[in-house]
């Protein structure tokens, strides 16, 4: 595999690791450029040794998206180099399957390609790949410079190679893929515990808008929160709510001093409802933006042992002993996360026996009037899909959901509140447009009343396996 990056931000901790399909190489993604990460591509799969991983190693968090043909190496690398900070797997039209008459590209036309292939046949799979002229004009304008013979090489290897299955967090599909048929797609994600969203494109999508959906921008969030600190407490009231709730309907399985890590801690408002339910030995408290006020809103609990971090709890969880904390809590965060399931199953593995996670989530209703008026569909998953993340370790107690409508006399008042509880850093690449569609496309109900929903997720689990 040959590698090559991009510097898109040199303060950055955080890498996108996009592995590209059968012959490309780094020219096709020279554009793109997401918020508060660098950008590396990975190509030629003719062989799929490598030997960039020291370029890696400074990096705290590397999220990976496959495409096509790269899904297969991204496998085989993930399962080759464990000591990665790897979170989200991601895979884009593209499956575990290459050559499949079911699960990937149907095996005469894969020998087709393979037996036909020259300079005139590849353009005419880049138009086909491409799904339009307009959009095979874009491609063209940064085409991959490779020789026939290498693609050749590549292709037989790829048709040669026995894959490994892993466990990818999430599968984007196009609905007119003409390369990797869609329902194949569909066949061989259904198999497996992924999150499978389909949306409309062909087998080249538009990767900058894609990896916008996906990735959280988490500088954007603790700079949006850390705005917000200041006028969050009196406006989060379903927040408030929220950990209320979680905390009133869990029933600790501890009766002697526990160790307790809280990712999300904010201003300390669930942390005191926590405290005051259990006897705690430490407690440990994360936030990627710790208000200064924290240590004062939790001075009455100073008998315990209390440290506090301002960090990214999603890659510092990582860096914990195993069965070292008899609880994990967290209200209104995990949302943030870019692979809540590779932080589950860290989770299950830092948590003893017998120990609880104790979160909450939002569900895809939440703020489905914004999501409404900018054409947006919902990041969050609703109840079966949470269910498929959890993994086996876990005894579920409860993951139940419910909604709660807050009421608002005009949309600028809608924008003011979400600002002021920080949430806003959901849109994190919201234009100028986008602000005057939800002004102009925000929903009334026919009195004219002006609601923003939110859909809660509350999920208590116990840990039964060792």
């Amino acid at each position: 595999m040959r590698f090559h990056r991009f510097i898109t931000d040199s303060s950055s901790s955080r890498l996108l690791l996009i592995f590209a399909g059968w012959g490309m190489d780094e020219k096709p993604f020279a554009g793109i450029n997401p918020h508060g990460y660098d950008v590396a591509v990975v190509w030629d799969y003719r062989s799929l040794q490598v030997d960039f991983i020291p370029e890696l190693m400074g990096y705290d968090e590397i999220l990976i998206a496959a495409w096509s043909f790269g899904v297969a190496a991204a496998s085989q690398f993930i399962l080759d180099h464990p000591e990665l900070p790897v979170t989200s797997r991601v895979a884009i039209n593209g499956t575990q399957h290459p050559v499949d008459d079911r699960l990937g590209i149907p095996k005469a036309i894969f020998q087709g390609t393979l037996e036909g292939l020259t300079s005139r046949t590849l353009s005419k799979f880049h138009l086909r790949m491409a799904g339009s002229s307009q959009r095979y004009q874009q491609f063209s304008a940064n085409l991959p410079t490779r020789e026939i013979t290498e693609l050749r090489d590549e292709l037989t290897a790829i048709g040669q190679r026995n894959v490994p299955l892993i466990t990818w967090d999430r599968a984007y599909i196009a609905d007119n893929d003409r390369i990797i048929p869609t329902a194949n797609q569909q066949k061989a994600w259904e198999a497996e515990a992924c999150s499978v969203h389909t949306f409309s494109g062909a087998h080249l999508p538009d990767f900058g808008t894609l990896f916008h959906s996906m990735f959280t921008d988490k500088c954007l969030v603790s700079r949006r929160f850390g705005k917000a600190s200041m006028t969050y407490d009196s406006n989060a009231s379903v927040q408030q709510l929220i950990a209320r709730t979680l905390t009133n309907d869990w029933a600790p399985a501890c009766t002697s001093p526990v160790d307790v890590l809280e990712i999300g801690c904010g201003t300390g408002y669930a942390t005191r409802l926590m405290m005051q339910k259990l006897p705690i030995r430490t407690l440990t408290l994360w936030d990627l933006h710790v208000p200064s006020g924290l240590h004062n809103a939790i001075n009455d609990c100073r008998s315990s042992a209390i440290s506090i971090k301002e960090c990214d709890a999603e890659t510092e969880i990582r860096a914990l002993e195993a069965e070292t904390l008899d609880v994990i809590f967290s209200t209104s965060t995990v949302q943030w996360f870019n692979s809540l399931p590779a932080f589950l199953r860290t989770a299950s593995r830092v948590l003893r026996p017998g120990g609880q996670m104790v979160i909450s989530t939002f569900g895809p209703r939440t703020m489905e009037e914004v999501n409404h008026a900018i054409g947006r569909k919902s990041p969050y998953p609703d109840l079966p899909e949470l269910r498929r993340m959890l993994p086996a370790a876990f005894r579920i107690d409860m993951l139940s959901s419910h909604t709660e409508v807050l009421s608002f006399t005009t949309p600028m008042d809608v924008l003011r509140h979400i600002r002021d509880t920080g949430v806003n850093a959901l849109s994190a690449g919201t234009t100028v447009a986008q602000t005057h569609s939800i002004l102009k496309n925000y929903p009334t109900s026919p009195s004219g009343d002006v609601t923003l929903t939110y859909q809660p997720i509350y999920i208590i689990l116990t840990k039964t396996e060792s």
